[in-house]
């Protein structure tokens, strides 16, 4: 049945390409004329048609029209100089700003926060530090663990039904205090 379906369905899907254009099957495809360029070595490069642009200008390859010769580095290298990179680097100097460390904001009300828990605690993933007394409760940390998308908002919910203290949801199995193998090493590394 399916071998079936799939020969109807290559039959209509070719049907439908042979009327794409206007009911007009195309039997080659349109031929491409590729036209000769060149970089000229001067502050401008002119190309066949005359008109003038600047030394940036991306140059078709005679092969391929729709490949640019920015990849080729000889040409790149030839349209832009050193001159170029420096007032480059300047513009974006110029514009870089750096931010300020500040506080973290606080939030309204009983909802937890990973980032400030992650930067008040200071022991390991992995070490005890909770008393943690169901011998199941690692099996039911896989499962329960499965039902958060990411590990952040398994943690954010750990905190908020009692962790790290308390471990209801069976989140913790190790006692750590980082439910669902969350790491607070990613917000201690933008302290520090």
């Amino acid at each position: 049945m399916r071998l079936v379906l799939a020969f109807l369905a290559l039959g209509f899907l070719a049907a439908c390409n042979d009327f794409a254009n206007d009911g007009a099957v195309e039997t080659k495809p349109p031929k491409v004329e590729t036209a000769t360029t060149e970089v000229a070595t001067d502050e401008t490069a002119i190309v066949e048609d005359g008109a003038a642009q600047d030394e940036t200008t991306i140059v078709v390859l005679n092969e391929n029209p729709d490949i640019s010769n920015t990849q080729d580095f000889t040409a790149v290298t030839e349209a832009v100089t050193a001159k170029d990179d420096e007032a480059r680097i300047k513009a974006a100097s110029e514009v870089y700003t750096v931010v300020e460390k500040t506080a973290l904001p606080k939030r309204k009300g009983k909802s937890a926060n990973v980032v400030q828990y992650a930067l008040a605690t200071t022991n390991e993933v992995g070490e005890k530090i909770y008393k943690r007394g169901n011998p199941l409760a690692a099996k039911l940390a896989e499962k329960n663990c499965r039902k958060y998308k990411t590990a952040d908002i398994a943690q954010l919910a750990f905190l908020e039904a009692g962790g790290p203290k308390r471990d209801s949801r069976s989140l913790d199995p190790d006692g750590d205090g980082f439910a669902c193998d969350w790491t607070p090493e990613t917000y201690r590394k933008l302290v520090n």
